[in-house]
């Protein structure tokens, strides 16, 4: 299967921000990123797929739609569901289950533990696959809706993502009255747009034949956003109260990624000189929706078998390696035995639109977090 070398990049990247942010609490703002990266990337990979399922003329079915769910499906739920039940399992030994005890656990099982406020201490990482696996989920109906309204297949992912952006912000708006401005970063329905982004950049590439120079310009675009909102956090991220750079950061983070995809589209191997990084890159890549799964709570349980000796420089440092270690096999063996085989029961796609390209197949089925793509 031929890869894209920018999209295993940009997973690797994002996965690695993500695993840093929990093993160095000092660098919990460079998960954040990782996870807008992920949003980006996850939206302009499924944004492909799904335009390419809608026809340009006559009508979208809801065979197509199941269709569509049953890829998304099989592809993130049986990965999450085991780690969710690793879960139960690890916080139920650390008394970390959420109110109601197990019985608190039933909204994890339908994604619906965080719609509109943040989520327990429980499984944490969970919140931002609640924000894929609702994308999944609603944003197909909208296209469906649209598409039969308008009978334009353009016109209907429009106004479907202009109807998710601007619910989404008034979403936020709630959540702002309600709960701290940090806590609607790791919200569901608030964020759907973070992912919208990605979409309406894939829809783009569809849609126009953009030169490689308009390509680098967006991605530069992208950067300048990208460069002024980590430097507006460096200067408010004491302030959890700043209410103005949450509705702006909210926004332009996923944005500055998405404008980035279509230059990551056309990266297709790396230079000569450091060919040797494609196989631990891509590897990474592979495995990346199960480390991001399992790193937490294997993080969580490494770090008690070595006591009182973490408060040593040097064995904390090693704890931190021994559970990174670890959470590298646990998800090579898990993509190599579970999850892949999983993901090879899926149903064929039904398709309208021939890709844009001979690898255009291969490279949208290459998995995103998370995740899940």
């Amino acid at each position: 299967m031929n890869r894209i070398i920018g999209f295993d990049v940009a997973r690797a990247l994002a996965i690695g921000l993500v695993v840093l942010s929990h093993i160095d609490q000092g660098s919990h703002e460079l998960g954040i990123y990782g996870v807008e990266l992920f949003f980006a990337l996850s939206g302009f990979l499924i944004g492909t797929i799904l335009y390419r399922c809608v026809p340009e003329e006559g009508k979208w079915t809801l065979g197509g739609v199941a269709n569509f769910w049953k890829r998304r499906w099989w592809r993130t739920l049986p990965n999450y569901y085991l780690f969710l039940l690793i879960a139960i399992v690890y916080h139920s030994s650390v008394g970390e289950l959420p109110e109601g005890g197990v019985g608190g656990v039933l909204p994890y099982l339908v994604f619906s533990q965080n719609l509109m406020s943040p989520n327990e201490v429980f499984y944490g990482p969970s919140w931002s696959l609640c924000v894929e696996e609702m994308f999944y989920l609603l944003f197909p109906l909208l296209v469906l809706l649209f598409h039969r309204a308008t009978g334009s297949r353009i016109g209907a992912f429009a106004i479907a993502g202009t109807v998710l952006v601007l619910s989404t912000t008034a979403l936020r708006e709630v959540v702002f009255a309600h709960y701290l401005p940090t806590d609607a970063r790791v919200t569901t329905l608030p964020r759907l747009d973070a992912i919208g982004y990605g979409v309406a950049m894939a829809v783009l590439t569809q849609v126009y034949s953009l030169s490689q120079n308009q390509r680098k310009a967006l991605a530069a675009l992208g950067g300048v956003i990208l460069i002024a909102v980590t430097g507006l956090h460096a200067v408010v991220a004491v302030v959890d109260e700043v209410i103005w750079f949450h509705r702006l950061a909210l926004i332009a983070a996923p944005l500055s990624f998405s404008l980035a995809m279509p230059l990551l589209a056309t990266w297709e191997a790396l230079p000569v000189r450091l060919s040797r990084l494609s196989i631990p890159i891509t590897r990474i890549s592979q495995w990346s929706y199960s480390i991001y799964l399992s790193h937490y709570i294997i993080i969580m349980a490494v770090y008690p078998l070595f006591g009182s000796l973490r408060e040593s420089t040097v064995i904390n440092l090693f704890s931190k390696v021994v559970g990174l270690v670890v959470t590298l096999i646990v998800s090579r063996l898990v993509f190599r035995h579970f999850e892949s085989r999983f993901t090879s029961m899926r149903p064929a796609e039904i398709h309208v639109a021939a890709p844009d390209s001979p690898r255009e197949s291969s490279r949208l089925e290459s998995p995103a977090v998370m995740p899940g793509n």
